[in-house]
């Protein structure tokens, strides 16, 4: 029984090991991994800007292109003249709200940003995610840099502007487009120079 009770200790263990080290590899992988917790708060308390009919704003493209990715929209045009709202854009949000179980309001509201976020992860240098590239082009385009082209393509210009952004915003700058730097360039405080709140 003692013996039993011993492997049994040393599977969990083991386990428990393996569990921890993946934990620290997706940590060391994240965005802004040494960004300072305080900034973190300050990032995480901002509001989620709300858009709908009528709305525009670069946010508005660049979730276009975030949905084009995840395959409920077929368009993502990234430009001046592309911010506005669309008439088919509520019903394709409708859609990636149901699969979400989210409400459906056909609106970039709360809920919904937040899954745009968890979906879409940590982008950085060589990724193929053209569309979804595309997205964080603009807003760096918008935020950031505006000679940034904005082609799809996450290569070294697109890496320096999210470094950059992520400097002034006091986020560990490692040019990885993950959940604090989505979060600090959609949601509101994202045009200010600093992190709103530091």
């Amino acid at each position: 029984m003692k013996i039993l009770l011993r492997v049994v200790l040393g599977v969990a263990m083991t386990l428990l090991a393996i569990g921890a080290s993946f934990g620290a590899m997706r940590t060391a992988n994240a965005d802004g991994p040494k960004t300072d917790p305080a900034v973190v708060r300050a990032i995480e308390s901002q509001p989620w800007v709300e858009l709908g009919p009528g709305d525009s704003d670069y946010r508005i493209a660049s979730a276009r292109c975030y949905l084009v990715q995840f395959k409920f929209y077929d368009d993502c045009t990234p430009t001046s003249a592309g911010e506005g709202w669309p008439a088919n854009l509520g019903p394709a949000l409708q859609k990636y709200q149901k699969s979400h179980d989210l409400p459906q309001t056909g609106k970039l509201d709360i809920e919904t940003w937040s899954a745009l976020r968890d979906d879409g992860g940590e982008v950085g240098a060589g990724s193929g995610l053209t569309a979804q590239v595309k997205g964080i082009q603009y807003a760096m385009r918008v935020l950031q840099d505006s000679a940034l082209v904005v082609d799809g393509q996450y290569g070294p210009s697109t890496t320096a502007a999210v470094k950059r952004f992520q400097e002034r915003k006091e986020i560990d700058a490692d040019g990885i487009f993950g959940e604090i730097t989505f979060r600090a360039a959609f949601a509101q405080g994202a045009e200010s120079q600093r992190t709103p709140g530091r």
